[in-house]
């Protein structure tokens, strides 16, 4: 079991809430309870009698962040590799991925598939250390899609896993009954395969798959269950507009988006999900020397790398919201896509929303986390240097110095 909670008061630190960018020098209260008893000038006054103090001068405290699009049970590796992994290590990927992800500051996260919902239940319990998690558990993809395990020489590159459901599935009477599959074995939302995608070995990002109608018979089911949503893999222009007109939740990826998309994620208030962090990864020069990234793969990275920095920059114009998503494996670095989101046409404070107040709210659970406010879980980050300024420092590790969850200190590299 956990230990108990011990009521601590934050001092010293520039505040920034994610409700506004004003910055105001300031405490942070934490109650037994985990939650944030009180937070601003007077906080210190209202701190309980014998709290931990703790001095954070000079450091700028935020919620924490709010992952909305990983994968922690997988990893990046080249085939040789992934044919060895079993379930067991699948598991324990996932279990690692989730204490690396907490150290970094990610206190909550989506995951957008292959990792079981009994997961999500360890990390709740307090048993292993890890974010508060969502899970899709397996995608749902047409045959040959996305996420189909099928190789062109016929090996099938997928884990069996007895709680992760199949999700291959093709007509509307198949995907409605994956997408029940899927919410039995305990998902908070379906993951949809809309388009084809830079890892899969038979299909191209360009490609739409499911139909509108299969798609909508998702959508359907998610919401006659009364679990959060769908989510919808779509990098082609075709499979977000048929994710779209069939009541997605929010789109992943989004690299070729057009106009009429814009107007359609616009006028249903759809979240965009860019996830640059991976195709920086999947173009990293030493993990292709390595062999992680199938030369077929690179080259659609090069042909979506640069369209897609450029219409994420043109929907930021256009008014559409933006969550913040990763695609992170093990072994990655969430954090950075802060950095990417501001790089790219958002700005620093607009990305630290994206990370905080708007992934909470798309993951329905705003009245829980997001901001610096009386009564939210104290899931808590203070970082070195200010953000607003020096948007580049969420590139670096070193920078995040202390990260509490639910009122308990997670990581503090405040002593080291």
């Amino acid at each position: 079991m956990p230990a108990p909670i011990r009521p601590s008061v934050l001092v010293g630190a520039r505040l920034l809430d994610g409700r506004s960018p004003d910055v105001a020098i300031g405490s942070v209260a934490i109650g037994a309870d985990g939650r944030i008893a009180s937070a601003g000038p007077q906080a210190a006054a209202d701190a309980a009698e014998g709290a931990r103090r703790v001095d954070l001068t000079g450091l700028t405290l935020l919620p924490g962040i709010i992952d909305c699009h990983v994968h922690l049970s997988l990893r990046l590796e080249p085939v040789a590799d992934q044919v060895q992994r079993s379930a067991t290590d699948l598991v324990v990927r996932a279990l690692q991925s989730g204490r690396e992800f907490l150290e970094a500051g990610v206190t909550t996260v989506r995951d957008a598939g292959y990792t079981p919902a009994g997961v999500k239940r360890a990390f709740a319990s307090g048993a292993f250390p890890g974010p508060r998690t969502q899970v899709s558990c397996r995608p749902l993809s047409q045959t040959g899609g996305h996420g189909d395990g099928w190789t062109p020489s016929g090996a099938i590159l997928d884990t069996d896993v007895s709680d992760l459901p199949p999700g291959v599935a093709d007509g509307v009477d198949q995907v409605r009954k994956a997408t029940r599959l899927q919410i039995r074995a305990g998902a908070d939302w379906i993951k949809v395969m809309a388009s084809g995608g830079v890892l899969s070995a038979a299909d191209s990002p360009d490609a739409s798959q499911f139909t509108v109608e299969e798609i909508r018979a998702i959508v359907e089911e998610a919401k006659a269950a009364g679990i959060k949503g769908t989510l919808a893999h779509a990098e082609g222009t075709t499979g977000i507009k048929n994710a779209l007109r069939a009541g997605i939740t929010s789109i992943e990826h989004g690299d070729l988006i057009d106009e009429e998309g814009l107007d359609l994620m616009l006028e249903r208030d759809v979240p965009l999900v860019p996830t640059f962090n991976i195709n920086f990864v999947l173009m990293d020069e030493e993990r292709v020397a390595r062999g992680d990234v199938p030369p077929w793969a690179i080259e659609k990275m090069r042909y979506l790398f640069d369209k897609q920095q450029a219409n994420f920059r043109h929907a930021v114009d256009r008014g559409v919201r933006v969550v913040m998503g990763t695609d992170s494996f093990n072994g990655l670095y969430p954090p950075a896509e802060l950095a990417y989101m501001s790089e790219f046409g958002l700005g620093p404070f607009r990305a630290i929303q994206a990370a905080t107040t708007e992934a909470a709210r798309l993951l329905g659970i705003a009245d829980q986390v997001g901001t610096l406010e009386p009564g939210k879980q104290a899931d808590l980050i203070a970082v070195s240097g200010d953000p607003l300024a020096e948007p580049g420092l969420w590139r670096d590790p070193a920078r995040i110095v202390l990260v509490i969850q639910g009122g308990r200190i997670v990581a503090d590299r405040l002593r080291a």
